[in-house]
């Protein structure tokens, strides 16, 4: 589902999902030039019972929207100032949310915690009984094959040249990061238990590093590319 009050957007995207069911919509003359042919576009257009659903859901966006921020905020809240862990968050005095929190993450520091990899901080978490998440994030697509050698149109060089690296700060992000709870409920009491294991964690830093294999050969760096 897309919505813009962007008209350019807006034709684009029917051109794209759409082509040849809106020749009456579309008014950008470039876009009419291509009418009825795929451009390269896929047909995400959702059935009429799944358009049925959001349209009912939508008159409840709002409230569960603001309810995930309550309860994300809440859970950051609770570790703020905490050594080793920052949120991952925007200031809402400036306009600017985190909508529903879309897959949240935090931000690991493991200088503030004698150099604590990501990975056995997290399998602490674990142990204390509110789940497993898991460190990183989407891996730097200047290491993937698509962006990096693959010949798309077979003319013998790669499609996307893109730089191959080394990138220290994109590659490093996905070692210092890592997957939190995401609360769809404000429940105060859940959110505190979870914000309390964190916590736990986080004053036993220093036990953990005696006990710390360390980061994962590779970890952070796209398999088969850049190596251990």
């Amino acid at each position: 589902m897309l919505v813009t009050d962007d008209r350019a957007v807006y034709e684009r995207a029917i051109a794209w999902g759409h082509y040849g069911r809106a020749p009456g919509v579309v008014a950008d003359p470039e876009l009419r030039r291509t009418l009825g042919v795929p451009l390269g576009g896929y047909k995400y257009r959702m059935h009429q019972m799944s358009a049925a659903v959001g349209r009912v859901q939508l008159r409840h966006f709002d409230a569960r929207e603001a309810e995930i921020r309550r309860a994300m905020n809440r859970f950051w809240d609770l570790l703020d100032g905490i050594p080793g862990v920052r949120p991952h968050r925007v200031d809402e005095s400036t306009g600017s949310t985190m909508g529903g929190w879309y897959t949240p993450r935090g931000l690991f520091v493991p200088e503030e915690l004698g150099g604590l990899s990501v990975t056995h901080f997290l399998d602490a978490v674990a142990a204390e009984g509110v789940g497993r998440y898991g460190a990183g994030l989407n891996l730097p697509l200047h290491l993937h094959p698509m962006f990096r050698d693959l010949d798309v149109y077979g003319r013998g060089t790669p499609t996307n040249a893109t730089p191959t690296g080394p990138l220290p700060i994109a590659e490093g992000l996905h070692a210092r990061s890592f997957a939190i709870p995401w609360f769809k409920r404000d429940l105060p009491e859940v959110i505190e238990r979870f914000a309390a294991a964190y916590r736990k964690v986080l004053a036993q830093a220093d036990t953990l590093l005696e006990q710390d294999p360390g980061t994962p050969p590779g970890f952070g760096r796209w398999p088969g590319t850049l190596g251990a």
